[in-house]
């Protein structure tokens, strides 16, 4: 791939954030309709989505503020389903090579699930903070304006259309991760690792803990196959080393055969 500068990399992100701006208005719309169904006003409705940013965890507010929980209690729940996050976070920044701890701090509020799936399968070419401006912020204005949308709509969409905007979400993330999978056996083998475990932890934890025990355990999966693609690289760059060292081990050996010959 040939070099491009920072606004074709800025722009690139932003295309290949497209179909996540789409999946991420319709969810907008559902969550701010639902949120001033429940009594939030305008301004609390788009805030949130502007400092949250967690489709999951502002569906989870709303929910729990409709059934009258504390604001302990909602806190410590976004925190908890928002955990995984963390793990993106590193996973991300450990992809860039000099990057100052203001940058990573402002940069992992527009971390979410459906961006890091794009970002993390990258090309090392595309590896940028202005690749990832473009695909992760217009991705977050997208689902701003999915806010802002819901909110002038509210009196307009029916309810059960809202609510069945919702299902975008999870067609955006096959969309997104089923191509990548049938590229990368590997890849695959750790996304429906990921389904299994989570369905299996869900029967017996919190859905917060099934997601993030899912997490921890699934990039321990990933790790272990990143480890042994780097071992099987390093071991075959240092097989001509060794075969050069050998040869030229051997060809004193025999400059002294001639040598004892001639004598």
């Amino acid at each position: 791939m040939k070099k491009v500068n920072s606004r074709q990399l800025f722009l690139l992100g932003a295309k290949h954030s497209i179909p996540i701006c789409l999946g991420y208005i319709f969810v907008g719309i559902a969550y701010a309709v639902m949120a001033k169904q429940t009594g939030y006003s305008n301004f609390e409705t788009i805030l949130m989505s502007m400092i949250c940013y967690s489709g999951s965890g502002q569906f989870l507010a709303v929910t729990q503020a409709k059934d009258g929980a504390s604001l302990i209690a909602i806190v410590i729940g976004l925190i908890l389903l928002n955990f995984r996050y963390f793990i993106m976070s590193t996973c991300v920044f450990a992809r860039f090579k000099k990057l100052s701890n203001f940058k990573r701090a402002w940069f992992a509020h527009y971390i979410t699930d459906e961006p890091f799936a794009i970002f993390t399968t990258a090309k090392e070419d595309l590896i940028s903070v202005w690749y990832f401006a473009g695909l992760f912020l217009v991705s977050w204005c997208s689902w701003i304006s999915g806010a802002v949308l819901g909110v002038v709509a509210n009196d307009i969409f029916p309810y059960d259309l809202t609510q069945a905007m919702g299902i975008a979400l999870y067609a955006l993330f096959i969309a997104i991760v089923v191509p990548a999978g049938k590229c990368n056996f590997k890849l695959l083998i750790v996304i429906l690792s990921a389904a299994i475990i989570n369905i299996l932890l869900s029967q017996v934890l919190d859905s917060c803990w099934a997601i993030l025990s899912t997490i921890i355990i699934c990039s321990a999966i990933g790790a272990f196959f990143v480890d042994a693609k780097v071992k099987s690289d390093d071991s075959k760059k240092t097989e001509p080393v060794a075969q050069d060292s050998v040869s030229n081990n051997a060809e004193p050996t025999q400059k002294e055969d001639e040598v004892v010959k001639n004598g």
